[in-house]
């Protein structure tokens, strides 16, 4: 992810910001954090809306659980790009993003429309699918951060993030074969 500056950059202030004085972290790490902050997000909104509408009271514990550990995530990371002078949102420009692979990573607002619209016959089925692809995007995100990331905080949630939503998906697939 070297080459991009304009990723750390607000959008209101297009001045790219100064690189750390003990160089901690890197673009990597940045990038990790604000892709994996909208993501998380999406996740809480998926899981608030098992916690009113699944169910199955194993659905909606699991649910319950995955929104708690995100939100805790959402606030460590927010937390380290300001401790970091960094904006906690990604420039919105695809082209700020040309040496990250395939881009930008960002959530697509229909899941969580498609989830919310859906029935309470095939809620959970659908919720427990829906999330297991979004769980494996984080687990995208965070190989992204251990191959090139420096910051060590960084670093060790993405570590976390592989091994609970690799967790995660095996017991969803429980979930949806019980």
């Amino acid at each position: 992810m070297a080459g991009c500056g304009s990723a750390l950059t607000t959008p209101a202030a297009p001045v790219e910001s100064a690189p750390p004085l003990d160089g901690s972290f890197n673009d990597t790490d940045v990038m990790f954090l604000q892709m994996l902050i909208p993501h998380h997000r999406q996740g809480v909104r998926m899981a608030e809306l098992a916690a009113t509408q699944a169910r199955r009271p194993q659905v909606r514990d699991f649910a319950a659980a995955v929104e708690l550990t995100q939100r805790d995530e959402i606030a460590d990371m927010e937390r380290w790009l300001s401790d970091w002078n960094q904006p906690i949102a990604a420039d919105p420009d695809p082209g700020a993003h040309h040496g990250h692979g395939d881009g930008l990573h960002t959530p697509d607002p229909a899941v969580v429309t498609a989830l919310a619209e859906t029935g309470p016959a095939t809620f959970d089925d659908t919720f427990l699918r829906l999330l297991t692809g979004h769980q494996h995007g984080a687990v995208e995100l965070a190989r992204m951060e251990l191959e090139k990331g420096r910051h060590p905080d960084a670093r060790d949630l993405a570590d976390r993030v592989v091994r609970s939503r690799t967790a995660q998906v095996r017991q969803m697939a429980a979930l949806l074969g019980s």
